[in-house]
């Protein structure tokens, strides 16, 4: 890679993971957690670019692509693969594993205490408690990812044992902190589209205005208030707009049903517009004031835009 682009790839990086760690640190997620977050999502990429071109990947490839160690390479495609889902997918899946273990008479013993099971072993065995409570799952992915956040060991005469009976919530709800990762990915995918320069389709729309010289506090209280309202103004029609053709789509449903041909011709793309308020402030000063729409959490029309 040149050496400039390295660089000012790096710098573009550092401005992404900023409110990430942030958001990371408060919520007691470690260095070594957010970088093997981070190994998957370098795999996962990997693997999708060469699938989107319709060739196979082997894990020796993907370790030279990545720079990341050939085992670790291994264990995130298995763990892909295997079905374990998003973070998010894969804390509901844990959750269920635990709450089984605690409850389900067939893990328990005396006083609902979780027993050690066998990895694999009949019915009381931990392959069958994933199965039960984890789906599609691998026993074996499972274990591993409880032994790696602390919730399970694996015992010397080959038995589970449950460590922790409850995953610690953390102070967000985790529906919020998904939406952050979503909407920081939606825009990141944009840029990423745009810098394409082999890219098969337009551009796509993203503008930015902004105040190189910045604003006292009265004009940014004033600010905030129009960007809400003209936002809202700006979704809302085009979430009309959308709602519309989706109700012309829902005349060709039948069609498309039963006319595989037209179902192929017409694939689907979901398509939706953000806006946001961004705001540098020089210092730890910040400037609220009552009914600042940065606050309101409830669910509008701007969040109904086609996840």
């Amino acid at each position: 890679m040149d050496e400039n682009v390295r660089t000012t790839l790096l710098g573009a990086l550092g401005h992404v993971f900023q409110p990430m760690v942030r958001l990371a640190i408060r919520n007691g997620l470690s260095f070594d957690d957010f970088t093997y977050g981070l190994k998957r999502v370098f795999v996962e990429a990997a693997m999708k670019d060469f699938e989107s071109e319709g060739r196979e990947i082997t894990t020796g490839r993907m370790a030279m692509m990545t720079g990341i160690d050939r085992g670790d390479v291994h264990d995130a495609e298995q763990e892909i693969r295997g079905g374990l889902g998003s973070d998010l997918q894969r804390m509901a899946r844990i959750a269920a594993v635990l709450e089984g273990w605690n409850q389900d008479g067939d893990f328990t013993g005396p006083y609902g205490i979780p027993l050690e099971i066998p990895f694999d072993a009949g019915d009381g065995s931990f392959a069958a408690l994933v199965q039960r409570y984890a789906g599609p799952i691998p026993p074996k992915i499972m274990l591993n990812e409880l032994r790696r956040i602390g919730l399970a060991e694996l015992r010397k005469n080959k038995k589970v044992r449950l460590v922790s009976r409850s995953v610690i919530a953390g102070k967000f709800k985790p529906e919020a902190i998904e939406r952050m990762g979503r909407t920081l990915g939606d825009l990141a995918d944009t840029l990423e589209h745009n810098l394409n320069p082999n890219r098969g389709s337009p551009s796509r729309f993203e503008r930015r205005v902004y105040t190189p010289a910045g604003v006292d506090p009265d004009t940014l209280n004033s600010f905030r208030l129009v960007v809400s309202k003209l936002g809202q103004d700006f979704l809302e029609k085009l979430d009309n707009w959308l709602t519309e053709k989706e109700q012309d789509e829902e005349r060709l449903i039948e069609k498309r049903l039963l006319d595989p041909e037209e179902s192929r011709k017409r694939k689907t793309a979901k398509v939706g517009v953000g806006v946001f308020l961004y705001e540098h402030h020089p210092e730890k000063d910040f400037f609220f004031f009552d009914g600042d729409p940065s606050d309101d959490d409830t669910d509008s029309t701007t969040d109904k835009l086609r996840d």
